[in-house]
């Protein structure tokens, strides 16, 4: 059982409230003060503290300390930003300042590393190795960093080639049958003048969880990962240099580690089964699935920067190729809805998977789950779960693949000028291809491809596979005047244009007749085409295309009060590109839930509207806030107050039925997200420092038409409260230091959808005949607040270190991810790791 825990606003405002009564304390020692932070969020080198913009900055030294390895590792870290990482390794969700990235659209935050754009939302989650800093940005950057960048921008520095030659190896082992090792060289190539750097990493984990099925514990939450960087500067002259980046990956994980729980008041009611209508937070998990839950991503980026000093300014440009391709394949959710009910291999698993024979497999019998032996009498009978070790549930596979090339060009003036501006273009090609089939488990292997025809091992019986291409243009600037010497007003400007086209690749052709769901009438007949979106347009579905655009301006006014404190005020626009949902999303979604379309929605009535394509989103954002450096720069203290105004936030619906699994992106209207975000550093005495963030939110959404009963709820993935705190101890001992670092994170309460108690209808009005009789609740669905330590102990020497750590040394248990599907009137919910340790090294040569 998950218990809610009380917010820390309490605890940190007395910590803060200590540090900021102790001046005399802070006193002890003139020499002590905190390390200077530079920063590049203004694509220029600056002090962190004379930057506008709320910035968390994560130097080489913390990176290492706090063992980060991958993003959820430094989100942790800071307050008013949460990371989701469910599905598959490319499936991570980031929330800045209740703005969240959305599966299937673009990214809310601009991705850079090395100074380049990464267009690949599903490319973020990567291995962190050999890097130098990392800076979060928070709210709208697209003035600078343009599209998608609607919350903010991340940017990782990686560590340049050095011009003396050094090598590093490292690697650590842990509880799972953890391991990893990394290894780096760098130093000239050809004098002076040419400098390279290569840095390779791979590590493997069984994961914490065991399929108790195949009795297997590196089947459910594995992942292997092997990833190479390397990087050569060219130092053509003084005034000129060639920065060429290359970088390789491959990662095997699971997929789709979800369990299922009901949401529907009336079932509980009547068959007085508490499970269904569950309390996720209380769910009893069980991984069962006989189809290998399994995701493949393969990277490669290549990129040559660009610096010509041409003495009144600098030219910086790229140019940037990246391909990504990943699939995944996992158990599926059809015999839910008995669509394989029949089928040979399915008769066959029932008769030695039932709930008689492997009771271990589903639980307490029919609360809510139970699976009977074949027969007259028992065929459709049963209550499935979604995944399953019977092959009743057919399966899914999915691919996200992606080529693109980018090109940036921008002048920057001297930094020492009172007038500093930049001026720069961007252009991007993208092909981005989808796939999201539905077909047939027969007990004979899985062919991995988007179509498996009816006489395949696995017949494909429901399929969206669309092409998606992608033409981008800007252009962009910035002015920062020095309107006095304590007075800097900032303006920017950046305009977008998209050209966006979509083509269906679904072949023209029926599905296997296996499904009874997807025959036509339903349950009986012929099978329809494997694409809805063929019924309507039986001579081939037509292309699609449209344009986006939008001016991003930003204005920002930064005064200096003192020589350690700074105010500042700013007014921006962010800007995400529409885009388009696998054709045939709208018919085959009328046909199941809506009335007047002559299918199973006339019983169930949905009212939902959901498109083959969605709107841009637009947000609007002001921010007021200031940053300090206290008692003789030993306390760092920055915070900010803002608002964010939202027009068509692009939202992810996942929708389950007869005819399988379903994936789209819907629009909310208008919503607003406002708040407030502090953090501070303390350094107390010689080598002890206290570190921490509060975040405060307050969300609504204000206008929703596809679901117009969630207006006055709060904005999903923003919860009112996160924060961390921790603290970190250097001691001597000889030439070796002693290093302790605790590191405590809060995430408060968290909605996944925009419903969240209102009661809609569900697809078990048809199945059972019954009108408006079903409807489903998610007021028990919302992610419980849920707290984690993290605790490091090593030794550091000038060549070596030695670390034991431990994440979530406390063994919280808490839920990654709740997705809500109405119309199925349940949940898919995914846990979270449980407490993981181990022992770490590294050594320089």
């Amino acid at each position: 059982m998950y218990v809610r825990k009380k917010p820390l606003v309490a605890g940190l405002a007395a910590v803060l409230a200590t540090l900021t009564t102790g001046p005399a304390a802070l006193a002890q020692s003139e020499s002590m003060t905190i390390e200077e932070v530079v920063v590049t969020a203004r694509k220029r080198t600056e002090n962190l503290q004379d930057v506008p913009i709320a910035i968390s900055a994560i130097s080489e030294t913390t990176i290492n300390r706090a063992g980060v390895e991958r993003a959820s590792d430094y989100i942790a870290l800071i307050p008013n930003v949460t990371l989701v990482d469910t599905a598959n390794v490319g499936d991570t969700q980031v929330s800045i300042r209740g703005v969240v990235s959305t599966r299937d659209a673009e990214s809310t935050f601009a991705y850079v590393v090395d100074g380049v754009l990464s267009t690949n939302p599903n490319s973020f989650n990567e291995e962190l190795f050999d890097v130098q800093q990392i800076e979060v940005l928070k709210g709208p950057q697209g003035a600078l960093y343009g599209r998608n960048a609607v919350a903010g921008a991340i940017l990782v520095t990686t560590k340049m080639p050095s011009d003396e030659f050094e090598a590093k190896i490292g690697g650590g082992v842990g509880n799972n049958d953890s391991y990893k090792v990394n290894a780096m060289v760098s130093g000239p190539i050809a004098g002076d003048n040419v400098l390279g750097r290569f840095a390779i990493s791979t590590r493997e984990t069984d994961g914490h969880y065991e399929n108790i099925f195949t009795n297997k514990d590196d089947a459910v939450d594995f992942i292997k990962d092997t990833s190479m960087r390397g990087r050569i500067v060219w130092n053509v002259n003084e005034d000129m240099s060639l920065d060429f980046r290359g970088g390789y990956s491959e990662v095997e994980a699971g997929a789709i580690n979800f369990n299922a729980a009901f949401a529907i008041p009336a079932f509980e009611a009547a068959f007085g089964a508490p499970a269904y209508f569950q309390d996720v937070n209380d769910l009893d998990f069980r991984y069962t699935s006989n189809t290998p839950g399994e995701n493949e991503q393969e990277t490669m980026d290549l990129s040559v920067k660009l610096d010509w000093d041409l003495g009144w300014a600098d030219l910086v440009t790229y140019v940037a190729y990246n391909d990504l391709e990943e699939y995944l394949l996992s158990d599926g959710t059809s015999a839910t809805f008995y669509g394989y009910e029949v089928n040979p291999s399915c008769q066959a698993d029932r008769a030695e998977l039932n709930s008689f024979s492997r009771p271990d497999l589903y639980g307490p019998f029919f609360d809510p789950y139970g699976v009977l032996p074949p027969g007259p009498d028992t065929d459709f009978q049963g209550v499935y779960g979604p995944y399953t070790a019977t092959s009743c549930d057919g399966y899914q596979y999915q691919e996200r693949n992606q080529e693109d090339l980018s090109i940036d060009a921008r002048l920057v003036s001297a930094g020492t000028d009172s007038l500093r501006w930049i001026a720069g273009v961007y252009m991007a090609e993208i092909e981005r291809e989808v796939v999201v089939a539905y077909g047939a488990d027969q007990g004979q292997g899985f062919l991995r491809q988007p179509y498996v025809p009816a006489d395949g091992p696995n017949p494909t019986d429901l399929l969206f596979w669309d092409d998606f291409d992608t033409t981008v243009y800007a252009v962009y600037g910035q002015l920062e005047f020095d309107l006095t010497e304590t007075l800097e007003l900032a303006i920017a400007g950046r305009y977008d244009y998209e050209d966006r086209e979509v083509s269906n690749k679904v072949p023209n052709v029926n599905g296997s007749g296996l499904n009874g769901n997807l025959n036509d009438p339903a349950f009986s007949g012929n099978p329809v085409p494997i694409n809805p979106a063929y019924v309507n347009n039986p001579n081939g579905i037509p292309d699609r295309d449209d344009s986006f655009s939008q001016f991003q301006p930003k204005v920002t006014l930064n005064w200096a009060t003192t020589d350690n404190i700074n105010l500042y005020a700013s007014y921006g626009i962010g800007f995400r590109s529409g885009g388009f949902n696998s054709v045939g999303t709208e018919d085959l979604l009328n046909f199941w839930f809506n009335s007047g379309f002559g299918g199973p929605g006339e019983l169930v009535d949905a009212q939902i509207s959901v498109t083959d394509d969605y709107d841009k989103e637009v947000s609007t954002t002001y921010e007021l806030g200031f940053k300090s450096e206290l008692f003789d720069n030993r306390l760092r203290l920055n915070a900010a107050v803002f608002r964010n105004e939202v027009e068509d936030n692009q939202f992810f619906e996942f929708f389950a039925g007869p005819f399988g699994l379903l994936r789209s992106v819907t629009t909310i209207d208008e919503m607003y997200v406002q708040g407030f975000e502090a953090d501070f550093q303390w350094l107390a005495t010689e080598g002890l420092t206290f570190y921490g963030g509060i975040g405060l939110l307050d969300s609504e959404i204000e206008k929703n038409k596809n679901r117009p009963l969630s207006e006055g709820n709060d904005v999903p993935q923003a919860p009112d409260t996160t924060g961390n705190l921790g603290a970190e101890w250097v001691f001597p001992i000889g030439g070796v230091d002693l290093v302790t670092r605790l590191d405590w994170q809060y995430v408060g309460e968290t909605w996944f959808h925009t419903l969240q108690g209102e009661q809609t209808p569900t697809i078990w009005n048809f199945l059972f005949q019954a009108p408006g009789a079903f409807a489903q609740d998610f007021s028990r669905s919302s992610r419980d607040a849920y707290d984690t330590l993290n605790l490091r102990v090593g030794l550091e020497a000038e060549n070596w270190t030695v670390t034991a750590w431990g994440r979530n040394i406390t063994d919280e248990e808490y839920l990654q991810e709740v997705i809500p599907a109405p119309e199925f009137g349940g949940s898919f919910n995914h846990q979270s790791g449980l407490r993981s340790y181990g022992v770490d090294f590294t050594y320089m040569f």
